[in-house]
């Protein structure tokens, strides 16, 4: 197939090379509505634009590097496959690190990529971790943040899931399929994703009149009696659903709920986030917030090598959250 080239995106887009490469370039001048019909076809035809002789002439290696709290947890390995194969494409090797939700380890990572050339990371970060991102954004290493959120670093990149409106809409699905006492279990971590879903869902029950009844309860890892615990309280106090912001955290609260004795979603209903086939397989198939891990991969991707060769700050875009309805929410319910 023949490669993409500027010439194919300007005639595409109906507009001249020199337009093209000034929105790929972030410079200003442009009208907001032609930039938005170059930026629509670029990404429809997938296009990402040639840097090879741009990196010989500055020095970099066509490598970028990942770095994500576990490369074993499905969420992020998906990502990361689909991060490779893009990658790959377009003629660049990725190097992959796993954190643990470590800051010094990812401190480890950055100056490890830096001294094999890398100038690009996509990164999910971890709270406390903003002096490696600082340090690696003073050796000249682009940043794009993926999942996760930091405050400040003004700029890096960020492909985050709209978790306000994911969170809104697994509450009006619980609602519409009869559900009235919705509470949250999730874990004590310092992750931001899991303080931005809970804020959305605090602030979503205030404005649906049901703030008297919003709970979070936290649990302790994965551990069974506390997660019991959470479980058997929430039942007692009515509620009819549970909303859990963590991905493997739903399948341990999904076998919490049949320890307790009680059925899903017969005595509570249970909607997770990013289980992927893990929820798939499970019994009743549970019912998960989802979002494409490969638009994912294809926007921080793209969004980094305009970064790293046009040396522009990164923006912000926000992933459009997918529900996928399974037996957890609605007995006998189909996938969609």
């Amino acid at each position: 197939m023949k490669r993409l080239t500027i010439k194919d995106i300007a005639k595409e887009a109906g507009v001249s090379v020199g337009l093209v490469s000034m929105v790929l370039n972030g410079r200003e001048g442009v009208n907001s509505n032609t930039a938005n019909r170059v930026l629509d076809v670029v990404k429809r035809l997938n296009y990402t634009p040639n840097k090879s002789a741009s990196a010989l002439r500055i020095g970099h290696k066509n490598t970028i590097g990942v770095i994500t709290p576990d490369i074993s947890n499905h969420y992020f390995s998906e990502i990361s496959r689909h991060i490779e194969n893009i990658a790959y494409s377009h003629g660049y090797t990725v190097l992959f690190g796993s954190s643990d939700d470590d800051p010094e380890k990812i401190g480890r990572l950055i100056e490890t990529f830096n001294s094999d050339g890398v100038k690009g990371i996509l990164l999910s970060p971890c709270d406390d971790c903003e002096p490696e991102i600082e340090r690696a954004l003073s050796l000249g290493m682009s940043i794009v943040l993926m999942n996760r959120d930091l405050n400040g670093l003004e700029t890096v990149g960020r492909v985050i899931l709209d978790n306000d409106k994911a969170i809104a809409m697994a509450i009006d699905h619980l609602l519409d399929n009869g559900y009235r006492h919705i509470e949250v279990i999730s874990n004590e971590i310092k992750i931001s994703t899991l303080r931005t879903r809970e804020q959305a869902y605090l602030r979503e029950m205030k404005q649906r009149g049901m703030e008297d009844i919003a709970r979070i309860t936290y649990v302790k890892g994965n551990d069974k009696d506390d997660i019991d615990a959470a479980v058997r309280a929430a039942y007692q106090r009515g509620a009819d659903a549970l909303i859990v912001p963590r991905g493997y955290l739903t399948l341990h609260v999904s076998n919490a709920i049949r320890r307790v004795g009680l059925s899903i979603p017969g005595d509570i209903a249970l909607v997770g986030f990013d289980g992927g086939d893990t929820y798939r397989i499970m019994t009743p198939v549970i019912t998960q917030m989802y979002q494409n891990n490969r638009e994912t991969a294809y926007d921080a991707y793209t969004m980094l090598c305009e970064m790293m060769f046009s040396n522009v700050p990164g923006t912000r875009i926000e992933i459009e959250p997918r529900i996928e309805v399974g037996g957890s929410t609605v007995p006998d319910g189909p996938l969609i």
